[in-house]
């Protein structure tokens, strides 16, 4: 007995061990995936070590889809390059996978291929016969865009049509679209709506936009209270990307009860609110010229301001001058310009070194001038530059700030400011 239960205490023992050796044992983390990012095309191709196009032309299939993917599909738009990748695809010999790129090509860049057209269509028609939905949509875009081909919208609509009946959205994009304006189709709003209806939120948010900015070319009654409809939607769908159809709605013509509808839903979302829809609603409070209306688009001024958005800043600047903003409110815009010069903001720092210098909505002061320009001339900023060097030059107690102040001028001058440039020939002429 007694040996029976030797043997199961070592037993525990050693799962205890080995029980915490492993929890001492280190867990190290989960390394982050490196992301690769290029200025353009040709930054990519040499650090892939791709040939230069017609070398790549000669590749094998496979590697030439490799490398027309990339030139193609890239999501940053300004690091493909169409004209490299299109013509790895048109190289022979081909295949079904290069029919497919090629459409995904078309559908993602802006192209034309010239006396190719007839025979890129020929493999879209046949791939598109195989169930391809993305080449039923690249043919009608060939179609209604008119590229190379006579411009045909019926043509185009059917084929758009098809690839909305597949779930192709680009297709089912095109074909909102044409029955909302009645391009290709009869006129048909309601049909409209149902197919947008198919997309994602998000994606269904910015067609809704596209649509209203369309329709209400016409200023028909009927087609103002759809595109404002639809506008609302869009905001509500995706209030996170609201600037767009927050533009529309609050600077043209719909009625006030509309805007004022806006303008509800994009407060509702508070500080997450799309910082692009609350400019735009800012803008227009303070063209309202009220009391109430200037001060909330001076909240909002603030609010963008500390985030270091430069037309918030200018708001806030041109807010310090005006008679109608009572101290406290300045006092509050200066504390907000403040911490957008602390987070390193050259606009902020340029804004404060002139309400300092002028005596604008806070007490002046020449020296906090200047140590505000200052902080902005050293980023780079030529009009601060240019600011900086005249205060320093004008100063009449620090006789030793000249030399200072001329090579603020030359930098403000080398960053193209012409003011600085005439104020260094004049200085040359005396």
């Amino acid at each position: 007995m007694k040996s029976i239960l030797r043997i199961s205490l070592t037993a525990l023992m050693a799962t205890a061990t080995i029980a915490t050796a492993e929890a001492a044992k280190i867990v190290k983390p989960t390394p982050r995936p490196v992301i690769e990012t290029y200025a353009n095309w040709q930054e990519l191709r040499i650090a892939k070590g791709w040939p230069e196009v017609n070398a790549a032309v000669k590749l094998p299939l496979p590697k030439r889809l490799l490398i027309a993917t990339a030139a193609l599909t890239a999501p940053d738009r300004k690091v493909r390059d169409p004209n490299y990748g299109f013509a790895l695809l048109l190289a022979g010999p081909t295949s079904r996978d290069a029919t497919r790129l090629l459409a995904k090509g078309i559908l993602m860049n802006d192209y034309v291929f010239g006396d190719r057209t007839p025979a890129v269509l020929r493999s879209l028609a046949a791939e598109a016969m195989r169930g391809c939905k993305s080449c039923v949509a690249a043919y009608g875009l060939i179609q209604y865009t008119g590229l190379d081909v006579p411009q045909n919208d019926v043509i185009a609509y059917k084929w758009y049509r098809w690839a909305a009946v597949v779930g192709n959205a680009k297709g089912i994009e095109a074909t909102s679209l044409a029955l909302a304006e009645g391009r290709g189709t009869l006129k048909n709003i309601s049909e409209a709506k149902k197919w947008a209806a198919r997309l994602e939120p998000a994606r269904r948010a910015k067609l809704y936009t596209e649509i209203a900015k369309r329709i209400v070319l016409s200023k028909t009654p009927e087609d103002m209270a759809v595109s404002s409809e639809l506008l609302l939607q869009s905001i509500a769908l995706n209030p996170l990307d609201a600037g767009r159809p927050a533009k529309q709605l609050l600077n043209l013509d719909y009625p006030p009860s509309v805007q004022d509808e806006a303008m509800a839903a994009i407060r509702a979302e508070g500080r997450a609110a799309d910082p692009n829809a609350l400019k735009v609603m800012a803008q227009v409070l303070w063209k309202r010229d009220k009391p109430e209306a200037v001060n909330e688009a001076i909240s909002i001024f603030q609010t963008l301001a500390e985030r270091g958005n430069a037309d918030a800043i200018d708001y806030l600047s041109r807010a310090l001058a005006r008679s109608d903003v009572d101290k406290s409110r300045k006092d509050l815009i200066i504390a907000s310009l403040q911490t957008a010069a602390a987070s390193g903001y050259a606009s902020a720092s340029k804004v404060l070194g002139d309400a300092y210098y002028y005596g604008t909505g806070v007490a002046a002061s020449l020296d906090t001038a200047q140590t505000y320009r200052e902080s902005a001339a050293k980023q780079n900023d030529p009009e601060a530059q240019y600011l900086l060097g005249m205060m320093m030059l004008q100063s009449t107690d620090k006789p030793q700030d000249d030399a200072t102040g001329r090579q603020w001028l030359e930098k403000s001058a080398a960053g193209g400011y012409p003011l600085a440039r005439a104020a260094l020939q004049k200085l040359s002429s005396n």
